[in-house]
């Protein structure tokens, strides 16, 4: 036998020994851990209430501290609410005693020349006329092209009417 061998026998020998103890124990004194136990709840109660009291009275100084400052903030907000619209007030007045001036000078387009302008002015109608025309080869009414061309019903019908003459004028020549 080897010295493991005995070891073993000897630590569960020890092991059932502390078991049985350990019920005697505990047989022994039940009368015992009942006073025990009603005394550590009585304790924890009376802590667990002056506890409670504890975070109670924080939780009414935090609360009496964040009402503070949202009085505060409110206060500061509407300051600066009444700064913003005298702000606002001055700035009206002020643009109210520059409109005159304003009405009476006169506002020079210096980027192109009357000539490109108007040349501008003619390619964009071209081009509207075409795509009236493209619409109505389609078979859409003087309704629908007026919507897809972002143009009054009337205006459709000008052009057309104008291209009807235009077209008897070139038919007689």
């Amino acid at each position: 036998m080897t010295n493991m061998d005995v070891v073993y026998p000897i630590l569960m020998g020890a092991g059932v020994i502390s078991m049985i103890l350990a019920l005697f124990i505990k047989r022994k004194s039940p009368i015992d851990s009942d006073s025990a136990t009603q005394t550590v709840r009585t304790t924890d109660k009376a802590e667990l209430e002056k506890s409670m009291q504890k975070i109670s009275r924080q939780l009414k100084q935090e609360n009496e501290r964040l009402s503070a400052d949202v009085q505060d903030t409110r206060a500061d907000l509407l300051q600066e609410v009444q700064q913003l619209r005298r702000r606002v007030e001055q700035l009206e007045n002020q643009a109210k005693e520059r409109l005159p001036i304003e009405e009476t000078t006169e506002v020079k387009v210096t980027s192109l020349p009357k000539e490109s302008v108007t040349e501008v002015d003619m390619l964009a109608l071209r081009e509207r006329y075409r795509r009236a025309f493209e619409l109505a080869k389609e078979g859409l009414t003087y309704d629908e092209i007026a919507k897809r061309l972002g143009a009054g019903r009337g205006e459709i019908e000008l052009i057309f009417s104008l291209a009807a003459k235009n077209e008897r004028g070139q038919a007689d020549a």
